[in-house]
């Protein structure tokens, strides 16, 4: 049966508060509630009064909160300002540099000594125009770092990073949809991979691409499994073949079986290429490589499975390939 607790004073809440935190957690249904004295107008006209003034308050920090936005928003427009100006006085210094030099560059080889005295006195006058517009952009790149570092620009800008971010991972994960859509799988996995380490940052986007992520490796089971089953009927009669098949295969994400059934299909087929003095090197699961030795004394990749850049012709050392057995 739920008892009512009527508490009229602070000391006796403290004593409810300790009994219960001797008891442990209370069950939802047994928790404190508010016990109602009265409904009358005297009562509800109390709770109005709490009721507007609460309001009234929650609205003062609103307002207060905005005018501090605002004053932001405004330094952020100066920090803006200041970033052109500056930006604008560097490219006008490197442009009168390059008159000064090129004056320079008159004044020494003009035919007409006037013409010459004058294109001397534009080198001057240039050289100071440039020592002058690049001190007034030392000044206001010193201003905008300031602006930049105070906390609520700070904060407004990294607002403003963050969105510009969130908008373009939008846009490559719709992206990666569509290669999906296309079957352009390995574009599609390439920009997933890219966002991985990002999609944090964008908590609204996190399902997005969970959801791209299963279908990427839905169709990359699919893929490697065809692969399989077309490598398996070729090995023995076109090993070459069902090598080049398998190699193509995308190994990462596949289910554990399906990644063993293709290692061993693709060692299978290597073997039956009869290479003279050949090793089979492997790296980890489903990641190893076929190597013939080359007259340099190095090992050369004939065949390659789930190692990026191992491309067929590259040569390794063979204190690179520690572990590696015959192939036969």
């Amino acid at each position: 049966m739920t008892q009512q607790v009527l508490l009229t004073s602070l000391r006796e809440l403290a004593g409810v508060r300790d009994l219960f935190a001797e008891a442990g957690p209370v069950p939802r249904a047994r928790a404190l509630v508010p016990v109602i004295r009265g409904s009358g107008p005297e009562e509800l006209e109390a709770l109005a009064q709490a009721a507007r003034r609460a309001l009234g308050e929650l609205a003062a920090l609103l307002a207060a909160d905005g005018e501090r936005r605002r004053e932001a928003e405004q330094g952020l427009d100066r920090l803006r300002a200041v970033r052109a100006e500056a930006a604008r006085l560097r490219r006008v210094a490197a442009e009168l540099d390059e008159a000064s030099h090129r004056a320079g560059a008159l004044a020494e080889s003009a035919f007409e000594p006037a013409s010459g005295r004058r294109a001397e006195s534009v080198a001057a006058t240039a050289g100071r125009l440039v020592n002058r517009a690049e001190a007034h952009a030392a000044a206001l790149e010193r201003e905008a770092a300031a602006l930049a570092g105070q906390g609520d620009i700070a904060r407004l800008l990294a607002e403003e990073r963050a969105h510009t971010e969130g908008a373009r991972m939008r846009e490559e994960l719709e992206l990666a949809g569509e290669h999906l859509d296309g079957g352009r799988n390995s574009e599609a996995r390439r920009l997933l991979s890219s966002l991985e380490k990002k999609i944090s940052s964008a908590p609204d986007l996190e399902l997005t691409f969970a959801t791209l992520r299963r279908r990427e490796q839905q169709v990359n089971t699919r893929a490697a499994e065809a692969a399989l089953r077309e490598a398996r009927r070729l090995h023995r009669r076109e090993p070459a073949r069902a090598i080049e098949l398998l190699e193509a295969a995308e190994l990462e994400g596949l289910p554990e079986e399906l990644a063993r059934h293709l290692y061993g299909c693709w060692l299978t087929a290597c073997r039956r290429l009869d290479l003279l003095a050949a090793i089979h090197y492997r790296a980890g699961f489903g990641r190893g490589a076929v190597l013939v030795p080359a007259a340099d004394g190095r090992w050369e990749v004939i065949s390659a499975l789930g190692l990026r850049r191992w491309e067929p012709g590259r040569r390794f050392a063979p204190q690179a390939l520690r572990g590696a057995r015959p192939l036969a």
